[in-house]
């Protein structure tokens, strides 16, 4: 962190600069590791919570005339869980693989790719999901499960370049000036 940005908060805050790089040093080992280890989990959960909605759906249309409703309220609130997609990360011979089980699927990664790549091979993984679960597309291949890849890369590029860039375009002191408007202490 800048020494300015620091001072300021230091001043405005009555924090001190130890304080300020604890949390600096917290979030930078130990918070953005676990972010990074989660890239992706937007799709991820995107992708799950569209096959549950179907799972559901239908476990729905074939309980409609049984007067279920709390079963319905359970299901409805998405506290239940009908599909999981779970990432692991293995030494792997292959780039990834995915196995499907009744309540979900594990994407199987090799661990030893760069970040970059580890990120387009779970797309691709998330792909086959799509293709599987979503779309029941019997046809499902490895060109459908890239181009799905590269329609999700495209739009997480283009997602976050909208979506932070009223972030990205303030200096620090701005950032941090918004942040003390907003939230007095």
């Amino acid at each position: 962190m800048d020494v300015s940005i620091s001072e300021k908060i230091s001043n405005e805050w009555g924090v001190s600069p130890e304080t300020i790089q604890q949390y600096v040093s917290y979030y930078d080992e130990t918070i953005r590791p676990i972010i990074k280890s989660n890239y992706l989990s937007h799709l991820v959960t995107t992708v799950e919570n569209m096959v549950n909605d179907r799972r559901i759906r239908n476990f729905f249309n074939r309980f409609a005339e049984a007067g279920r409703e709390e079963l319905r309220g359970l299901l409805a609130s998405r506290t239940l869980r009908l599909y999981s997609i779970i990432l692991e990360p293995m030494e792997l011979r292959r780039r990834a693989t995915t196995r499907y089980h009744p309540s979900g699927a594990i994407i199987y990664y090799n661990s030893s790719y760069e970040e970059k790549d580890i990120r387009i091979l779970i797309a691709h993984e998330i792909g086959h999901i799509v293709n599987k679960e979503l779309l029941e597309n019997t046809g499902d291949t490895e060109q459908t499960a890239n181009l799905f890849a590269y329609i999700a890369m495209y739009d997480k590029n283009k997602f976050y370049a909208e979506e932070c860039e009223k972030f990205v375009s303030k200096s620090d002191v701005v950032i941090l000036n918004d942040i003390i408007n907003i939230c007095p202490v």
